[in-house]
This record gives structure tokens, sequence and C-alpha cells, in this order.
């Protein structure tokens, strides 16, 4: 299996000796540093340098990010559509108005990293991250623009690499920012985090082990009871009425709670398939999200309502279980369905839910962006609150046919 690969960004004229030793460490470490200055990055003469740069980020693993005393190149317009700026903006609690104005390559491929998940260690010159303190405090003050700031090859840069900074230590996730005085500040963060991080990894495997072999003794335990109650049953047909009140007492209960909407066929007479009680029902798509609260899976009805699903919306098993299901008689499936609706779920499985998908999705997503824990890659500069990680997106477990709930994307410019 290859190494590790990092991807360094940052102006290669004033960060040529950081950027050597910094190879030279990943290399000793076994990894693959991605450097557009050692030609680890293909240039392919039918596009901008620029843009090939902002293309190979994905492929990395890791980022790391100096800041300098220099802004470097600005982004070509070809490279700007390669990232969904807007969408990688509202991951940041700071003002993008400069940002918006104009972007140096090395700041749009740390933007490329943050659309594409990737952890970023950033850190910055100890005199210009001084020099930005200044300009935090004075910038909203009519003499700021005549500020020379020491720090800075070209004054004129000077706001766009301050805004830039800002951005990276507002972001709600991974917004660690380390000022460094020559390299051996670099290298010391890196791999304290790096075997800090190393460590959570191993800990969390170990735990998910755990929970794995508690799950498997309960699942255990599940199938003994299962076989003492079916053994207790006296008379064919009522055994045969336990075993399907424990086959499809799941998918029951999910098709039960759609009869809130009155298009929702009865199951026990429906001799369609799956996606066809579905679209009776006015459900046009199924969907996962992070911003959905305790519930795992939403279903959309035509009229943008929608019902919401305490677990995941596995659509191929249920489909296997509905078309075994229609095989059955109907005395049998009413006595079945009659047996799990007297065991009603103290919390139901599915809910109806009649306000609009998106209204809903915008309340959640303001109400955890105020009271979610959120966890760092980076340890936080002195003074500097942490701050505050997102959730991992959950994937989706529902049919091939899914809703993309999301705002428009941004037009190339």
């Amino acid at each position: 299996m290859a190494g590790l690969r990092i991807f360094v960004s940052s102006t290669c004229f004033d960060m040529g000796a950081h950027r050597g030793q910094i190879r030279t460490m990943l290399e000793r470490m076994g990894y693959e540093p991605v450097m557009s200055d050692y030609s680890d990055i293909l240039y392919d003469p039918r596009g901008h340098t620029h843009a090939n740069c902002v293309k190979d980020v994905p492929s990395a693993d890791i980022m790391i990010v100096l800041i300098g005393s220099r802004y470097g190149g600005t982004a070509v317009p070809d490279a700007l559509p390669l990232v969904d700026l807007k969408r990688v903006f509202e991951q940041s609690n700071s003002d993008p108005k400069a940002l918006k104005e104009k972007l140096s390559i090395t700041q749009l491929e740390v933007m490329k990293a943050i659309e594409s998940k990737i952890p970023v260690f950033a850190f910055v010159d100890s005199r210009v991250y001084a020099d930005h303190n200044i300009y935090q405090t004075n910038k909203s003050k009519p003499f700021v623009s005549e500020i020379e700031y020491p720090s800075i090859s070209k004054q004129e840069t000077a706001r766009y690499i301050f805004e830039f900074i800002t951005f990276l230590t507002h972001r709600v996730t991974n917004n660690g920012l380390i000022s460094f005085s020559d390299f051996s500040d670099i290298e010391s963060h890196l791999l304290r985090q790096w075997s800090m991080l190393f460590q959570t990894l191993l800990n969390e495997q170990r735990e998910k082990q755990l929970d794995e072999r508690r799950t498997a003794v309960v699942i255990e335990q599940i199938q003994d009871l299962k076989a003492v109650m079916l053994q207790s049953i006296s008379g064919a047909n009522a055994r045969d009425v336990a075993r399907g009140v424990i086959k499809y007492r799941r998918m029951l209960d999910l098709l039960r709670g759609m009869r809130a909407v009155p298009s929702a066929p009865d199951p026990t007479t429906f001799e369609g398939t799956l996606q066809q009680f579905l679209d009776e029902t006015g459900v046009v798509d199924i969907t996962s999200s992070d911003r959905s609260g305790i519930f795992s899976s939403l279903l959309i009805l035509k009229d943008g309502t929608f019902f919401a699903a305490r677990l995941p919306f596995r659509y191929e098993r249920l489909a296997e279980d509905w078309e075994t299901w229609k095989q059955l008689s109907g005395e049998s499936k009413r006595e079945i369905l009659a047996a799990v609706s007297e065991a009603e779920p103290t919390m139901p499985i599915i809910r109806y839910r009649n306000e609009d998908i998106n209204t809903y999705l915008e309340k959640m997503s303001e109400r955890q962006a105020g009271s979610r824990m959120l966890w760092s890659f980076d340890s936080e500069p002195e003074g500097r609150p942490a701050k505050e990680a997102a959730q991992p997106e959950t994937p989706s477990d529902g049919p091939t046919r899914k809703r993309t709930i999301s705002k428009p994307k941004r037009k190339p410019e």
C-alpha cells in the first residue's frame, strides 16, 4: 500500500527553504510529498498550471499550507470553477468579502482541500501573524489602509493575506493555525499532532471491535429467545404468524406509518412492487442527512412535506421482504399485521411531518450549529478558543434514486 500523499501548498519564492525541509522530513517518514516545484504534479499542456494544481489536490490525504510574506500569483479564471467557493465560504464564520474579490493559487488549493474534506495543517510566519493581529484590531478604522506591515512583501496584498488567515481560524472545523519562527516549530507540531491522531484512530478501532463483539452477543441472545418463543407456540398457523411478525415487523411498522397520507395503499391487498407502493403514497425521493437531527432517513413527498424515519431506510432489503410478503395469503397478511399493530412501539419508527423539508433542514442546521461539540485536527493557538467540529456525513442507504437537498451550484465565473 502506498504511503500517505501529503500536498504542500505555499508560495515558493519565500518558502523554498522550508518546503525543502518539509519534503526531507516527509520522505524520511515514508510519506509521499506532493509539491509543484518538484514536478510531483502533472502539468497537462491542455490546461493552465493553476488548474492542474487544483485538480491534483483531491488525490492527497493531508494538506500542509505555509503562509508567509508573499501573496503569490492570483488564480486564473479557468481554475476558479474547479472549487465550489460558495459552499466552502459557508464553512467559516468570517466575512469572505476580500476572498471573493480574488484568490491566490495557494489559497485556491486550500479551498479545494476543504471542499474535498482533506485535513489541513496550517502554519503562518510568526511575523505575519503578529501583523495580522494589528490588522484585525484596526481593520474597521478609516486609517487601516495607511498602515505599513513590515512582514508583508507587497503592501497592496496585505489585506488578502490577513483575510485568508481570518478565514482559516474562523472555520467551524479544522481551524487550527500555528505560528512558526523556523522549521523546527513546523516539524515539532506535525510530529506531535500525527502521533496523537494515530493514537486516536487506534483507540477508535479498539472500541469498534468491542462494539462488534457486544452486538454479536446480543444477536445470539435474540436468536435464542426467538427459538424459545416459537417452540412455546402451539399450532402450525400460530407459529407461521409468529415467524411473520419477526420477519416483517420493521417493514410493516414503516408502511403502517405511511397511512398518515390518505393515498398510501393497504399493505395487505397491494400487489405492486415496493417502488410502486412508494409512488402511490407520493414519495418522490429518499435521502439521509447529517442535518436531520434524530432521524436517519427522510422520505420526501410530492408536496414538499416528508416522513422522518428513526432508522435507515434500507431499500434493497425492504424490497426483498416485500416480494416474499406478497406471496403470503391475504388471511396470513392480516393476522401478521394485526399482531404487529398490537405491539405498537413506544416511539414510532416513522412519522409524518406536515412541514416543508427545506425549512425543516435549515432549522435543524441552525440548532446543531449552536449546540454541537466539535472536533479539530489541530491544537489551537494560545489565547484562541477552540472551535466546534462538524459530524461526518451519514452515507445514504436508500434506493438508487435520491434527492440532493442543497443550494444551487455556483456558476462559473
